[in-house]
């Protein structure tokens, strides 16, 4: 009874995955041959791992039996931290929890503190915000999309990748004066208003992207044999599991389930702008690409619609140089290129937060690794890796 109720828990945990190795379903058939799982650590320095992660594999052959992930190599004490600093010092700190989407946790701690102090912000820094938002996003998305395809072997598509990404960075250097650490979201708006022939600048940026973006990231890659035999069905996922783990962003929408923070918890000047939740069926890794490339387009049309709509005015409310926040719990969620980033603060009424929470969508999203990964190969780790796109700074902030 005990073997059998040992086979049974077997063959659920490989199918999850809807990859099945016969001699994995059937330990038969090891125990005929004397064969035995092996157990490795990948990790957690790798030259191919998203940061530093160790995951300890029990394999069965090349079949992966087990995943477990131990996080927690890069952890600062990011939130204990943050309760013994002014409340405008914590926003720096943001900075270093997920650094491919700066921008999105400095403005989901900003609208929390907002939240709890009751401020309006002005119109143009919300249009500055989002603007920000969208870049933010297109900088993280297409050298992600890159990563997916060096990690398959393919070195062309990460070169295109960081040439938009540096594009990119050096539009915000000349907003921020920062290439990364940027600290330009302020609680009560922005830092400075865009710079004299910004707005043009940005457009035009976004014009010759979308002239090349079809032939450098979608002609290139989608249909290559190599491609779908590396990426289709691999990873797959359902749409239940994933809502019951918790996921969010292209890892959820590529299973089909319709949700984004941006459209469903309007937000800064996102009411203003249109666009479309990008989602795909197939809920694999083949997937998960389809719907970043998807949401690179809707990115551009938002930064246009935007440039267009910009409002004019001020870009910070006037709220003195000493901020005290009443007692009481402010909250503020924002979607990062990863999911839902979302921050929870308590005042005790003083100067520094009593209590800082991050809800980090890498974090959250690492926690499908131990549902998906047993029942694949070891080499599917990797492109695994890249329909999650994780940042190693937030999952341990």
């Amino acid at each position: 009874m005990m073997l059998r109720e040992e086979e049974r828990r077997h063959t659920e945990t490989v199918t999850l995955s809807g990859r099945m190795s016969d001699r994995l379903v059937r330990p038969d058939i090891r125990d005929e041959f004397g064969l035995e799982t092996m157990d490795m650590n990948m990790g957690p320095q790798h030259p191919s791992m998203h940061g530093l992660l160790r995951l300890i594999l029990e394999l069965d052959g090349e079949t992966i039996v087990r995943c477990d992930p131990v996080m927690g190599y890069l952890h600062r004490c990011q939130e204990k931290i943050a309760e013994n600093r002014l409340y405008p010092a914590v926003i720096p700190l943001t900075d270093r929890l997920d650094y491919l989407a700066n921008i999105h946790n400095e403005h989901g701690y900003c609208m929390a503190v907002e939240d709890l102090m009751d401020v309006e912000v002005p119109p143009r820094a919300e249009a500055i915000r989002v603007l920000m938002s969208e870049l933010m996003r297109l900088a993280s998305h297409i050298p992600s999309i890159g990563f997916l395809l060096l990690e398959l072997g393919a070195f062309t598509p990460i070169l295109y990748g960081f040439r938009e990404r540096e594009r990119i960075q050096d539009i915000f250097e000349a907003i921020t004066g920062a290439r990364m650490m940027f600290h330009y979201i302020r609680i009560g708006g922005v830092k400075a208003d865009l710079p004299e022939g910004m707005e043009e600048r940005i457009w035009n940026y976004i014009e010759s992207l979308e002239a090349s973006f079809k032939r450098d990231f979608i002609d290139l890659i989608e249909g290559n044999e190599i491609f779908v035999a590396r990426t289709r069905g691999v990873g797959k996922i359902t749409p239940q599991k994933a809502l019951e783990i918790g996921l969010t962003g292209p890892p959820l929408r590529c299973t089909g389930v319709d949700f984004d923070v941006r459209r469903d918890y309007p937000y800064s000047w996102y009411p203003n702008v249109e666009f479309d939740v990008v989602t795909d069926e197939a809920g694999d890794v083949e997937a998960s690409y389809r719907v970043r490339v998807r949401e690179c387009y809707q990115s551009m049309r938002i930064i246009k619609q935007v440039l267009e709509k910009m409002p004019e005015g001020e870009v910070m409310a006037d709220l003195g140089r000493r901020l005290r926040p009443p007692e009481g719990e402010g909250f503020g969620r924002v979607e990062s290129p990863r999911g839902e980033f979302a921050v929870h603060v308590v005042s005790d009424g003083t100067d520094v937060p009593y209590r800082v929470h991050y809800r980090d969508p890498s974090f959250v999203n690492m926690q499908m690794l131990q549902e998906i990964v047993p029942g694949h190969y070891l080499p599917d780790i990797m492109p695994i890796m890249g329909l999650i796109d994780p940042v190693s700074g937030g999952w341990d902030k």
